[in-house]
């Protein structure tokens, strides 16, 4: 281990095993600039996102943002030696849009096509190109490259259509009118009844209903078939979760992931769906009740009883990395794409840095136990 890196470590112990409920002044800032002298040659770019996560887990969000974009640097230098793999040529592309390097990652991309990366997956990230650049390069509503048979039905709903994305996160603010003013309202996980339908505060109305991997085993093992029938459409994440209706209902469908294009992590419900829904071009989409995971609290019937609050940090280090969520939601928000209530501009407006304190307040080391 280099020099460097075992001052880095050995500051991280310092400050982390003190388990002081409230750090001290300027530790943040220790931390934070012994990862900032770190050479982006010393760690693969596997590596340097093993040592973001466990910054995440320690209580420190500032500085495991910082070893990331050591891991996003790397991968763009393990692409550039002639002999560079495949995936390597993809997260290097994924890094440079991230970056907002737009013409070097269709370099990126040509490579990719090159090396043999399916069409299908080509045109896949040629779409989420332009979302990122604001340029909608690629075909015109995303239909060439899905994977499900359900895809021109489902746009035919979407396209043109003023869309309201509602999360579960509590509010005070009375949105339920504005919401069930729209073309579309799609929530998620809906199992039936009035749960996620407050009137006042989440709207009435559930058109489109996803999914994840647990919302669809819960829902799968009930009796299903009344909550399909309320639904226009049920989205799944993936295959698996399609896998566990049996039969499986008509309005049933499965998005085209993205995963595969990214960097060692999974996208949130709400991230995850807005990519979806834009493939079809919708003329709005306004997204209410949702702050990328800065509160825990859920509106009644989104957990279980005695369980309404959750704390995000083993859902950062397993599998949703929160700074790619992000730059992608912050992105899209940016370039028009999606609108939203005023507590998700507030958090838009934060940017990058202000998202990070704000975690940070939420999840990570200030005022509370680092273990």
């Amino acid at each position: 281990m280099s020099e460097s890196l075992q001052a880095f470590w050995r500051e991280l112990l310092e400050v982390s095993a003190a388990r002081r409920p409230e750090l001290a002044a300027g530790d943040i800032e220790s931390v934070e600039a012994r990862a900032a002298s770190l050479d982006t040659s010393l760690l693969p770019a596997s590596g340097w996102l093993d040592l973001f996560r466990l910054c995440i887990g320690l209580g420190f969000f500032q500085p495991a943002a910082t070893l990331r974009d050591k891991a996003v640097l790397r991968m763009i230098q393990d692409a550039s030696a002639p002999e560079a793999r495949l995936s390597e040529l993809t997260m290097a592309c994924y890094a440079s849009l991230e970056q907002g390097k737009y013409d070097r990652a269709a370099e990126w991309l040509e490579r990719m096509e090159s090396s043999g990366c399916a069409p299908q997956r080509c045109s896949q990230v040629r779409w989420f190109s332009g979302l990122m650049s604001g340029g909608h390069e690629g075909d015109a509503d995303g239909l060439l490259w899905g994977d499900s048979p359900a895809d021109p039905e489902f746009g035919h709903l979407i396209q043109g259509s003023s869309i309201a994305v509602v999360g579960p996160v509590a509010s005070e603010v009375e949105s339920g009118p504005d919401i069930d003013g729209y073309d579309v309202v799609v929530k998620f996980g809906y199992r039936g009844g009035n749960r996620g339908r407050d009137p006042r505060f989440q709207g009435k109305r559930v058109d489109v209903s996803y999914y994840n991997n647990a919302q669809s085993k819960t829902l799968a093992e009930s009796d299903f078939a009344p909550v399909f029938s309320e639904l226009r459409w049920g989205v799944c994440h993936n295959g698996k979760g399609c896998s566990r209706f049996r039969p499986a209902p008509a309005n049933l469908r499965q998005l085209t992931s993205l995963q595969w294009f990214l960097p060692d992590t999974h996208l949130n419900a709400g991230p995850n769906a807005l990519l979806d829904l834009l493939r079809f071009r919708p003329s709005t989409i306004c997204v209410f009740n949702t702050d990328l995971m800065l509160s825990s609290g859920r509106f009644a019937g989104y957990r279980e009883a005695g369980n309404e609050e959750t704390d995000y940090t083993r859902s950062f280090i397993k599998t949703h990395d929160p700074v790619l969520q992000y730059r992608i939601m912050h992105r899209l928000w940016s370039n028009g794409f999606i609108q939203g209530d005023a507590r998700f501009e507030y958090v838009m407006k934060l940017d990058l840095a202000g998202y990070l304190k704000e975690l940070q307040k939420a999840y990570g080391a200030v005022n509370r136990a680092l273990f």
